[in-house]
């Protein structure tokens, strides 16, 4: 008969680890490094050694680029660059998803900064950041690279924590109302982490999830992967539209119900909270960037043919069609006063009037592939591949530009007290503030 070991309560066990020599110490629980001694660092809500932290991640990378691609820069170090730490940020005021909200408007509700500005902190990864930081209530900047960390950033630039997730971040994370963290991977899956940075779920899904997430006021999380996914708060799969092709778009949540994405077969899908699909409309060309809606339930979006189109949200009647001369790949913003404004491949940012007429176009260095955001002055926002941002006045006019010294693919945020948050293709993630006068 085998034997058998009988452990009769908690203490006598105790008892027995106890005899055996001193416990190893085991990490604890963080919510920023400041919490964490000696050398350690907050890393996925535990206090670690960084050394140990930059191994692990190190071995992990090598492990995973077996399976797959891996950024040039993917073992880079890790460092941040805290000019004035001392500051720290004021509270965002925009919904904590892409684009500041469902409808994707790029709206902010803070003004950005109206002169030449100043670099308050740098976050450095290893990778290329293509994801826009989204902020928490208390200023909290989170972001994806695809050096397949998503880090924590706290309003005075240090690491709050870092997750190692199984491949890139291409997407956006959203904050539930809970103050769940979501986003997705490459891997093909969605994560829940919470605001420590621990894994609350994880759920697979049949593609890469690249594309940012929306949240419904219900909670349902809408996720763009091989086709439309809604899950629940418990990341439980609550519809599943198939699509011929992965999805690239995020998903934009419209008044009236309808979730809307793009395809790339050319394709724009309004969907039912029900999951059924209510129609379709002929884009005519992939559609890679997210749609956005008006104040009036009009529906923007950009195609492969360089065109944005306008829809009409009651059956999906195309309503007009404005022509740039290279791809559409932005998810279009809409300012205050209806101007839709987009970026193109043809090394430009449109505004376009509701009814689909040029309002202004300013020629870029680069092709225009982040979205751009605009402050509660109406400033423009944007970022390009000629290494520059550029802030425009509501009628197109050249504020200034900002000389990022690498591409610009990721879309901005703003905080309460007007930092500019965003992200750049040598890995870097910059909090830009007024320059003091």
């Amino acid at each position: 008969m085998p034997s058998r070991l009988f452990v009769p309560c908690a203490s006598a066990l105790a008892a027995l680890l106890a005899s055996c020599g001193p416990a190893m110490p085991q990490p604890g629980p963080c919510m920023s490094d400041r919490e964490c001694r000696g050398d350690r660092i907050c890393h996925e809500g535990r206090c670690r050694f960084e050394e140990e932290v930059r191994t692990e991640l190190a071995e992990r990378n090598r492990a995973l680029s077996s399976g797959g691609e891996i950024g040039p820069d993917a073992g880079a170090p890790i460092e941040t660059i805290t000019p004035d730490a001392g500051t720290p940020i004021a509270r965002s005021t925009e919904l904590p998803m892409f684009m500041g909200g469902p409808r994707h408007t790029g709206r902010a509700a803070a003004a950005g900064p109206a002169s030449e500005p100043r670099v308050r902190w740098v976050h450095r990864t290893g990778a290329r950041v293509p994801a826009a930081p989204i902020l928490g209530a208390d200023g909290t900047a989170y972001v994806g690279s695809t050096d397949r960390s998503f880090v924590a950033i706290a309003p005075d630039g240090s690491l709050r924590w870092r997750y190692a997730g199984a491949d890139r971040f291409y997407a956006s994370a959203a904050i539930a109302s809970d103050g769940t963290i979501l986003v997705g991977n490459h891997d093909g899956s969605v994560v829940a982490l919470t605001p420590q940075g621990q894994v609350r779920w994880r759920r697979a899904l049949g593609a890469p999830v690249d594309a940012s997430l929306a949240i419904d006021e219900d909670g349902t999380i809408y996720v763009a992967a091989d086709g439309l996914w809604a899950l629940d708060r418990a990341g439980n799969p609550r519809w599943h539209v198939a699509t011929a092709e992965a999805l690239r778009t995020a998903p934009a949540i419209h008044p009236s119900g309808l979730v809307i994405v793009g395809t790339t077969d050319g394709r724009v899908i309004a969907v039912r909270r029900n999951g059924a699909v209510a129609w379709e409309a002929r884009a005519g060309a992939s559609v890679d960037g997210g749609a956005s809606i008006g104040d009036d339930g009009t529906i923007y979006v950009g195609n492969d043919l360089g065109e944005v189109l306008a829809i009409a949200p009651a059956d999906g009647t195309v309503r007009w069609r404005y022509q740039a001369e290279g791809d559409v790949r932005a998810t279009p913003a809409i300012a205050r006063d209806g101007t839709i404004v987009v970026g193109s491949d043809d090394r430009s940012i449109h505004g376009i009037a509701p009814d689909g007429t040029q309002r202004f176009r300013v020629r870029t260095s680069g092709r225009v592939r982040a979205s751009a955001r605009i402050d509660a002055e109406g400033r423009i926002y944007v970022g390009s591949q000629d290494d520059y941002l550029y802030v425009l006045a509501p009628d197109g006019t050249l504020i200034y530009r900002h000389n990022l010294g690498h591409d610009v693919d990721s879309t901005a945020a703003i905080s309460e007290d007007g930092v500019l948050i965003v992200g750049t293709d040598d890995g870097g993630i910059y909090a830009l503030e007024a320059a003091a006068r």
